[in-house]
């Protein structure tokens, strides 16, 4: 990933891999190249700087996914995310453990924070994921966010309340390939 000027301590990249980060040494180091060269004004990715790495990521306007990922990966809350948030962040989107994935979507999609999404929670994330993959062809059933909302809705909301639980997100997404697909946010 480039310039090898910016290093890492190896008691640094321990610690990282201590706080539960499931790279290599290698990999922790190259990532951390990567996010130096994304830091315009210091050692903190901003939401912008975050917008422009997801712009260079996707080929849809990623801008609105990105925030919601931002919101997750700030987990102190300081509207900015250091190295180790970022790399804890990573390590969860890229991890091949669904209940991780799975629990770090929940949060992602629970916007408000009270446990429970709403339709307007998923409306939100779904226009999101869909202006950010534009190219994907969707199936007539749910070639809208407004349609896609409605029929996760209708799959994972089991007591019809309109909010979905933990408990409801998870049992839908382990029973269902599209439910799981969507709420991993992998549309493809």
């Amino acid at each position: 990933m480039g310039n090898k000027t910016a290093r890492l301590k190896p008691s640094a990249i321990e610690d990282l891999q201590k706080s539960g980060v499931d790279f290599s040494p290698d990999e922790i180091q190259e990532w951390y190249e990567e996010y130096q060269r994304s830091c315009r004004y210091g050692r903190f990715l901003t939401v912008k700087e975050f917008k422009d790495v997801y712009s260079r990521i996707f080929g849809g306007d990623a801008s609105a996914f990105a925030e919601h990922v931002f919101r997750t990966f700030d987990t102190d809350k300081n509207k900015r995310v250091d190295f180790k948030e970022f790399l804890i962040g990573l390590s969860v989107t890229s991890s091949s453990d669904v209940d991780k994935k799975l629990h770090w979507a929940f949060r992602m999609y629970d916007i408000d924070g009270n446990g429970f999404i709403d339709k307007s929670e998923m409306l939100s994330m779904m226009k999101a994921v869909y202006k950010m993959t534009p190219s994907i062809t969707k199936p007539d059933d749910v070639n809208t966010p407004e349609k896609m909302t409605q029929k996760l809705f209708e799959k994972i909301d089991a007591n019809g309340d309109g909010n979905i639980s933990w408990k409801e997100f998870y049992d839908g997404a382990t029973k269902d390939s599209l439910v799981l697909a969507m709420l991993q946010l992998n549309p493809d």
